[in-house]
């Protein structure tokens, strides 16, 4: 049976954890896999940092933080190989000479700028997964994920052109399949028409081994997970979470869209095209009987679900003339925010004002408003958390406002969401 695994850079914060993944390798090695791997650790959040770093020209600073990632990588290629080994540290200097002078570079954009700086995080994963699994003698290839998954040019959630990414596919991973390798992948991945590299969102990794497994015909999907499986909480912040055995299509995208992290959005429409399972399995404890996402519904998904977001932005737009906000000044609000490529979590609107809610990003706030402040008033709250309860009861909703700020609330027949402080 052909897979597809994907393994999130929380599992590879270190050597023992990498170790573990080229285990885990070894063990379904013996039928078609394909490995996609995100960046290590909290890789991505430091590139993200060093982006800022340059924008803001705080430039000792930056050196320091840049040299602080390089010998984060270098010091995991000296637990995975005591005995030295001289290709991948070569291999890393270079990684990290192009990530200088993709730091330093000039772009067109902002976007393009972070989608050329933050992919390098797949890409040294890549690396080391690759050299540690060569070293214990596994048939594999890697092949970069630039030249397999085909995008438009919408960069930081750039959409896929899946007639070239089929034919990259086909072209590309399966005679390496028929050779009786594994392929290995970097996840988040892609590249517009012109070459450039493009990024399909942040955790976009689980979405790139749903494209895999579609466009492979995969018999199943597995996200490897420092969990037992789909929980309804975050057992980090509640306690007495209980795990889905199994899951629908449907409950898992409604999950994942109000912001279930364990899942990216888009990662179930192209498996559910093809009926193909989801299983959401567990790093640690892989006995443990997975999560099953597939198109079967279960009473066992009417179980509620409480999905917290923090560092929420609640921002207020109204006319200066108090007119109505109609359909007209809808669609120019809505542009600015799809020009800032910033995704809405949650909206309301009353007579004269449209109220949003988003996450916290500084600059791209500072600039949304700017843009707004052209024609309308706008005033926001931060530092706000927005629950979203799924299969709600009047207890649970009590549980989660009680002696809190409210500042939105919104509920259907089974979805509640409430905005506080």
């Amino acid at each position: 049976m052909m897979r597809v695994f994907k393994f999130g850079g929380a599992l590879m914060k270190d050597a023992a954890g990498i170790n573990r993944v080229v285990t885990l390798m070894e063990e379904y090695g013996c039928e078609p896999l394909v490995v996609v791997v995100s960046a290590i650790g909290k890789t991505t959040n430091a590139l993200e940092e060093l982006i800022r770093l340059k924008n803001q020209n705080n430039i000792p600073v930056l050196h320091q933080e840049f040299f602080n990632l390089k010998h984060l990588h270098l010091q995991l290629v000296t637990e995975l190989f005591p005995d030295h080994n001289e290709l991948l540290f070569n291999e890393l200097e270079e990684q990290f000479r192009r990530l200088w002078e993709a730091l330093n570079k000039q772009y067109p954009d902002t976007f393009q700028a972070y989608d050329s700086v933050v992919s390098f995080g797949e890409e040294v994963a890549s690396v080391l997964v690759e050299q540690t699994a060569i070293a214990r003698g596994l048939p594999l290839q890697r092949i970069h994920a630039a030249t397999l998954i085909a995008t438009d040019s919408n960069h930081t959630h750039a959409g896929i052109d899946w007639k070239s990414t089929r034919a990259n596919i086909e072209s590309k991973v399966k005679p390496v399949l028929e050779a009786k390798k594994m392929v290995l992948t970097q996840g988040f991945v892609g590249a517009d028409p012109m070459g450039h590299i493009t990024t399909l969102g942040r955790e976009g990794s689980d979405f790139t081994a749903a494209i895999l497994g579609n466009l492979l015909h995969a018999g199943e999907v597995t996200i490897w997970k420092d969990v037992p499986g789909l929980m309804n909480a975050d057992p980090n912040r509640f306690s007495e979470c209980i795990k889905f055995d199994f899951l629908s299509y449907h409950e898992a995208i409604e999950l994942a869209f109000y912001g279930a992290t364990i899942i990216h959005p888009k990662t179930i429409q192209p498996l559910k095209q093809l009926n193909i399972p989801l299983y959401v399995r567990s790093f640690y404890n892989p006995d443990i009987t997975p999560t099953c996402i597939s198109n079967q519904p279960t009473e066992e998904e009417k179980t509620h679900s409480i999905i917290v977001k923090d560092h929420q932005v609640l921002l207020s737009v109204s006319t200066r003339d108090l007119s109505f906000i109609a359909e007209e000044n809808l669609t120019r609000i809505f542009a600015a925010f799809s020009q800032n490529k910033i995704h809405i979590n949650m909206m309301q609107h009353s007579a004269v004002s449209f109220s949003v809610c988003f996450d916290y990003h500084e600059e791209k706030l500072k600039q949304l408003r700017v843009d707004l402040e052209k024609e309308f008033e706008t005033k926001y709250n931060s530092g706000l958390q927005l629950i979203t309860l799924r299969h709600y009861t009047p207890f649970l909703i009590d549980f989660v406002t009680s002696d809190k700020e409210i500042f939105l609330e919104q509920r259907s027949r089974s979805t509640f969401q409430v905005l506080i402080k």
